[in-house]
């Protein structure tokens, strides 16, 4: 039998691997942001759609690298057995295998279970878990020296978290937004911390939140370039910079960071420069800042200080967001098609909004049913009127201003249909679209206890990758099953 020892720095990745993998990742999010706009805009369309094929291709680039990367470690230690120790290219290699995994269980849970949160679905969430464990992964197997790699790695690892409130930031909304700065803030602190854990550089989350505001002012002007909706600014995020203060304990530091992050997005959203209701925003902001400035400056009365303030915080926080929600959110366009229809909506300064319909294939069989609307969890209805020529109208007024997502359900056989359009609401607009008529997919209460439990496997599998990550990124730069060497038989 030979031993022969080999060091953490010949397994860690490649600069040209791990390039690849972080510029198939930023291709990726952009890819993201367009199909989220695309959806809005024109609505679900075939999966060979330019921003499809765009994400597919990023992420066959950066599994690929991936993949390669795992080769190459077999490869150097002669042993699969000890290449599959070596936790940096582990976690990256089973959080790309888990993205890759999502995709067709998505296919499968909306053939199942029908409409669902666009975004919070169990697949999608895994998607973000899992591509979030393949980052940090990435980031663990990086040379300590490589300072611009590991800076741009924890830019991705942000722009990829961050992901799970985006629905809120490109203004479709699908649970209270009450909710969004919470998990805002969670998020934003985790991938913080992973940012002051591995990034060797003096203000390492200063440059991430920097270096994403970047990212996000370009994603929109190159949305706004192909005539799609963009996402809001990056306001609030420039306030987790605050993390990197010289202040003498760590609960202290991230106190100050939600602050900031806190104050700057009620700012934004009282200032229109973001979505989201500066009233449901302060509900969450203003305890929040006052709590982290109380821990911030209980520091001066020393461990304890901060012990006790950070405990009056935590409860704080739990009661503001504990609240049941209303939960009932829109995945528009799911379900076998039943011909075209060609939908007209105006709105206006009273936030009413008017729709008028028009059947393209004929109407025989179809008869009215209701409009609806629906944003951030609240549901409103009103009548629908068949008129002739197969065309179908109806007024109906809206509680917020935003975007609603207006459905027009008419029945057929003893069959719900629905086609749907985003119409602004609280500002004079016009929208005119071609959608689709369609069946939605819906669940049996059957189906019910089955789709809880998938769900809640889906969900385990994505934590259990995010604690596997945090591991990881908590032992440091490249290191191996014993932290120094990996040996191969």
């Amino acid at each position: 039998m030979t031993v022969s020892l080999v060091t953490d720095e010949r397994l860690v990745v490649p600069p040209v691997l791990g390039w690849a993998v972080l510029t198939g990742g930023a291709v990726a999010l952009f890819a993201t942001y367009w199909d989220e706009a695309w959806h809005t805009d024109i609505g679900r369309d075939s999966a060979w759609i330019a921003p499809h094929l765009l994400l597919y291709g990023a992420m066959a680039v950066a599994g690929s690298a991936i993949a390669a990367w795992g080769v190459r470690t077999w490869w150097t230690t002669r042993s699969l057995r000890t290449a599959l120790r070596y936790q940096p290219v582990l976690v990256a290699g089973l959080g790309g295998a888990a993205t890759l995994a999502a995709a067709p269980i998505d296919q499968l849970w909306h053939a199942r279970f029908g409409r669902d949160a666009v975004l919070w679905s169990p697949p999608h969430m895994l998607v973000v878990f899992a591509s979030s464990a393949l980052i940090a992964g990435l980031i663990a197997g990086m040379p300590h020296h490589r300072r611009a790699m590991r800076c741009a790695a924890s830019i991705l690892l942000f722009g990829n978290a961050i992901a799970v409130v985006f629905e809120y930031e490109t203004d479709v909304p699908q649970f209270s937004e009450t909710l969004y700065l919470p998990i805002f803030l969670a998020t934003g602190l985790a991938v913080a911390w992973v940012a002051r854990a591995a990034v060797p550089v003096r203000a390492p989350v200063t440059t991430m939140v920097l270096g994403y505001a970047v990212v996000r002012l370009g994603i929109a002007a190159a949305l706004a370039v192909l005539g799609r909706s963009g996402p809001d600014l990056p306001v609030a995020v420039l306030g987790f910079a605050l993390v990197d203060l010289p202040l003498p304990h760590a609960v202290q530091r991230y106190a100050a960071g939600a602050a900031g992050a806190s104050a700057l997005g009620w700012a934004a959203a009282a200032a229109g420069l973001s979505s989201q209701s500066p009233d449901a925003v302060a509900i969450v902001a203003l305890p929040t800042i006052i709590v982290c400035v109380v821990v911030v400056v209980a520091g001066g009365f020393g461990r304890r200080g901060v012990a006790v303030a950070g405990a009056v915080a935590a409860v704080i926080v739990v009661a503001v967001t504990s609240t049941p929600v209303p939960a009932h959110a829109h995945d528009p366009g799911q379900g076998a098609p039943r011909g075209r229809i060609e939908l007209v909506a105006d709105s206006d300064d009273a936030r009413t909004i008017s729709l008028r319909a028009t059947v393209a294939d004929g109407c025989g069989g179809l008869a009215a049913s209701r409009l609806v609307a629906r944003r951030a969890g609240v549901t409103v209805s009103a009548a629908l009127r068949a008129e002739p020529g197969c065309v179908f109208s109806g007024r109906i007024a809206v509680p917020t201003e935003g975007r609603w997502f207006v459905y027009i359900e008419m029945l057929r056989d003893g069959e719900t249909l629905e086609a749907w359009v985003a119409v602004p609401a609280g500002h004079s607009a016009h929208v005119a679209e071609g959608r689709e008529l369609y069946l939605p997919a819906r669940a049996g209460s059957a189906d019910r206890p089955v789709q809880i439990a998938a769900g809640a496997m889906l969900y385990l599998l994505g934590l259990a990758l995010l604690v596997a990550a945090a591991r990881v990124v908590r032992r440091g730069p490249g290191t191996g099953p014993t932290g120094d060497v990996v040996a191969s038989r």
